[in-house]
């Protein structure tokens, strides 16, 4: 799994931020992963907040779906605790397994304390090897003779709001600030997702041991433009599921 890198984490305590959070993504629906590391792999499933007793303090959890379901009782029994995030907020925690229903909706404590990914808005995956995010797309260059090339690029790190990518010095003359890529293809292990995306920034970045670079390049930044919520939804999974990130406990 990627190191978390810049993702910095922001403890709160205070009781009333920790119950309006939730209760907004309760009322609101929000998808929120539960997860687990189990035999060194982080396993993932998806959940909503059903039901939350702020008396009891404590919240009723419903998988999403049926495969989702076996997934979450798989996860709970014997289990003291779960982890759980909430992708839009960039929130985690970690709750006691208080109780698990026939229905198999899972009970679980409302937790004392939450962790917030701080100064960014989205959560951000350094890739390294052995994960498989890549980009492809065509490009024009901007020089006075026209040509346009096929550039197929891994990426260098992602986000639910943008990428960036390590191009040569002969290969600048196809990027410029405030460029626009319609129809670039990330593809995510087995996924494929089609994005327009503008550059907005490039920079030399030298080989060193944190970033992997054999050779000194370019990194261009692309920041996604009009991300329907399927491809959000995606991105946000793929980078959780492979980030290193410690129980926030």
């Amino acid at each position: 799994m990627s190191q978390i890198g810049s993702n910095k984490l922001k403890k709160n305590y205070n009781d009333w931020a920790i119950t309006s959070l939730l209760e907004n993504a309760k009322s609101n629906e929000k998808s929120i992963m539960g997860w687990k590391v189990v035999a060194g792999q982080k396993v993932v499933v998806e959940v909503i907040f059903h039901i939350i007793r702020k008396f009891r303090k404590e919240i009723v959890v419903r998988a999403i779906g049926p495969q989702a379901k076996a997934q979450l009782a798989d996860l709970s029994v014997g289990a003291e605790n779960l982890n759980f995030y909430l992708p839009e907020d960039l929130v985690l925690f970690q709750s006691q397994v208080k109780k698990i229903d026939m229905n198999g909706d899972i009970t679980i404590s409302i937790p004392d304390m939450i962790a917030q990914v701080d100064r960014r808005k989205y959560l951000r995956l350094f890739v390294e090897e052995g994960i498989k995010a890549s980009v492809s797309f065509q490009k024009e260059n901007h020089g006075l003779k026209l040509g346009s090339q096929l550039f197929e690029k891994k990426c260098f790190d992602l986000s639910a709001g943008g990428l960036s990518f390590i191009i040569s010095k002969s290969e600048s003359k196809f990027f410029q600030l405030g460029d626009q890529i319609s129809k670039l293809k990330v593809l995510l292990d087995k996924d494929e997702i089609y994005i327009n995306c503008q550059v907005i920034n490039i920079f030399e970045v030298e080989p060193s041991p944190s970033n992997g670079l054999n050779y000194k390049g370019l990194k261009v930044s692309l920041r996604y433009l009009d991300l329907s919520n399927q491809a959000q939804k995606k991105l946000d999974h793929f980078v959780f599921n492979y980030v290193q990130i410690e129980d926030a406990s």
